[in-house]
């Protein structure tokens, strides 16, 4: 058996919810220009396969940055099709940063989420029992 032995640099407590809290990570986001804009709290959501999703609101900041229509992605949902509109950008977090995708949603609101495409290049400690998602 091996084992691996992970020091954690930042932990973030787990957001409250109705039934269950959910893991979250504070990142800050630039668009193509290098404009910051800000940091936001993303849900850790293993189940959405992009980079970052983001509500239409905070895509309209990214938008300078927007990939042409071909590019766009179509997610399948238990709802239908989804179209995101793409926009590339850049991420901070723990002081790496990372090229990534934002996408928001063609029609409706979205939410903001962090992917597998993300989650990927980093490593992550999801601490149940302490409630806190970690970067190590």
């Amino acid at each position: 058996m091996v084992r691996r032995i992970y020091r954690v640099k930042n932990c973030i407590k787990y957001k409250e919810s109705t039934l269950s809290s959910y893991p979250v990570l504070k990142v800050k986001l630039y668009n193509v220009m290098f404009e910051p804009y800000g940091e936001l709290e993303l849900q850790v959501d293993t189940g959405f396969e992009g980079s970052i999703l983001l509500r239409t609101e905070d895509y309209v900041f990214f938008q300078v940055g927007e990939l042409p229509r071909d590019y766009w992605r179509m997610y399948r949902t238990l709802s239908g099709n989804i179209i995101m509109r793409v926009a590339r950008a850049i991420m901070e977090v723990n002081g790496q940063r990372l090229g990534v995708y934002v996408e928001s949603p063609l029609y409706g609101g979205g939410k903001n989420l962090i992917g597998r495409e993300v989650i990927n290049d980093l490593i992550l400690v999801l601490d149940g029992p302490k409630n806190e998602c970690c970067l190590a």
